[in-house]
């Protein structure tokens, strides 16, 4: 599968569709509309030209957020003291009948 930020600066390579999709209540995925699919940092191609992508690390410090400095899409994160197995892509970069049919894991974070 391969998504991209609105305006094509960031595009972003997985190897096909997860599992299933997450979709948090946690102020950071509710104000930018995340809904998340995690594979292996390995297994994850992002390209972008040098300084195409701004970053931020949210209160708890576990991930750093990356967003696309032209457009602003939210587009994938990494781990800083999470789990270093898995990295969160936005499926929303991804065209819908790629990933809607796929099961949803509803996640309580605004309750952590």
């Amino acid at each position: 599968m391969k998504g991209q930020c609105h305006c094509g600066a960031v595009q972003i390579t997985v190897p096909g569709p997860p599992a299933e999709i997450s979709r948090c209540n946690c102020s950071l995925c509710r104000t930018t509309g995340w809904i998340g699919g995690y594979w292996h940092p390995d297994e994850v191609m992002v390209a972008a030209p040098p300084g195409a992508l701004n970053s931020y690390v949210q209160g708890d410090r576990m991930i750093t957020t990356w967003n696309c400095a032209s457009c602003g899409s939210h587009t994938h994160w990494t781990p800083r003291t999470a789990s270093p197995d898995r990295m969160g892509v936005n499926m929303r970069i991804f065209e819908p009948e790629e990933w809607q049919h796929l099961p949803v894991r509803v996640v309580d974070g605004a309750s952590f």
